[in-house]
């Protein structure tokens, strides 16, 4: 384990790093940066340029850019054939509001609502007054719209099988 220091500890660097969301269509991670050669062609294909060069020279979405439309030009774009054909589910993602949503803190806040085109996040009313979100999974795309819109960086793609 790397050695504690006070910015290690207030940074949360000592937890295990996550794995990058990869460009949609992309697949297993391993066989993913395996085979991947850097070359930035899904980067630049990229229209709403939410694919970016990360960690190593790779490929990561970075869904506080803005949303994937899944368009595929990322995909097209890959002289490798690493991309999955468009047909297949684009990746297994679904979205998760943390405890600082402000809604959750009776502050009214519909910004994750308002972003979803596929109308996946509903505000329900509780008795304390402020409606909640919640999630409609088979509704969910997991674009990422509501991350960018939301002002309290409140929600977070995990994969599907993530807690």
């Amino acid at each position: 384990m790397a050695e504690l220091s006070r910015r290690g500890l207030l940074t949360g660097s000592w937890k295990k790093p996550a794995i990058p969301f990869r460009p949609p269509w992309s697949g297993d991670e391993h066989h993913f940066v395996d085979h991947c050669t850097r070359c930035n062609a899904c980067i630049t294909a990229c229209e709403t340029r939410v694919i970016e060069r990360g960690a190593g020279g790779y490929p990561e979405v970075n869904f506080s850019n803005g949303e994937c439309t899944f368009c595929y030009a990322c995909a097209s774009a890959c002289p490798q054939a690493l991309f999955s054909t468009r047909e297949t589910t684009p990746w297994h993602y679904r979205i998760a509001v943390n405890d600082s949503c402000l809604a959750r803190h009776q502050i009214e806040c519909r910004s994750c609502e308002d972003t979803c085109e596929t109308r996946a996040i509903r505000f329900r009313p509780t008795l304390s007054g402020t409606a909640r979100p919640e999630i409609e999974p088979a509704d969910c795309t997991a674009c990422g719209a509501c991350i960018a819109g939301c002002p309290a960086s409140a929600i977070q793609m995990r994969n599907h099988d993530e807690r």
